[in-house]
């Protein structure tokens, strides 16, 4: 293994932020979108998330010709077969990278690492440690935001400063930004992540709702709503509703 990967990963000191999602999302992004080579080591025992939806994507692949086919398009069209995924520990989690990369003279760019969910589980400090660029998700709840601030102040004080480290890059990132709130939450604590000089990244991930009927059919009405002959249409049957109560209220047709 000539190469030398550059170790990362998402952490957070609480869970529900997307640790895992965004660890799957850079991957494949770097992985098919970029042609870089991946590796991502599972390292939140005992559930191994990432590791258990592969064995459930590799089963519906053995029994769907549909998702046979899309994965064959994904391989004509990119040249990428699927990145590869080891269960590991935070203890042993670069040892098990090394070992794998190693193994059958295989190389890498990029080492993604998803932690578990808590930051107290045995060697994850002494893991981050030794890797190369730490990303944590902001959310706009006040817990979450709280714990965040004193996860990534400890983290930068006492590994990011620590020149006998390899950790030299710490960057935070809100992730379920509703555009539609109107809060001075995210200006308040920028000025907190400025004051204790903690680098927040200009890029926001944007908080989607579930595709439900409802949503859909609240798109498509506001959708036909904005079309003049729509709106007109709207207007004459409004109008001829009142019309219709009007002629039964002055007729004694109605209850």
């Amino acid at each position: 293994m000539d190469k030398q990967p550059v170790f990362f990963c998402v952490c957070s000191q609480k869970g529900g932020v997307g640790k895992s999602t965004f660890t799957i999302l850079l991957a494949s992004w770097l992985h098919y979108a970029l042609g870089r080579d991946v590796l991502v080591v599972d390292c939140d025992a005992p559930q191994w998330s990432i590791v258990a939806q592969r064995e459930r994507e590799l089963d519906v692949l053995e029994r769907n010709d549909r998702y046979k086919l899309m994965m064959v398009r994904l391989f004509k069209r990119t040249g990428r077969k699927i990145w590869p995924v080891v269960r590991s520990t935070p203890e042993e989690g670069l040892q098990a990278a090394h070992a794998y990369l190693a193994a059958g003279d295989r190389e890498a760019d990029f080492v993604l690492l998803d932690l578990p969910g808590t930051v107290a589980a045995p060697g994850i400090f002494r893991l981050l440690a030794r890797l190369d660029h730490l990303f944590i998700p902001l959310k706009a709840d006040k817990l979450v935001l709280e714990s965040a601030l004193s996860f990534a102040r400890a983290v930068d004080e006492q590994l990011v400063h620590n020149d006998a480290l390899r950790l030299t890059g710490l960057h935070l990132f809100w992730t379920m930004v509703d555009r539609r709130e109107r809060t001075p939450l995210y200006e308040s604590y920028g000025k907190a992540f400025a004051a204790f000089r903690l680098p927040v990244l200009q890029t926001q991930v944007p908080f989607q709702q579930g595709d439900s009927r409802h949503e859909r059919c609240r798109r498509t009405f506001h959708a036909l709503s904005c079309r003049p002959r729509f709106r007109r249409r709207c207007r004459a049957r409004r109008a001829g509703r009142r019309n219709s109560v009007s002629y039964g209220i002055a007729y004694g047709q109605t209850q």
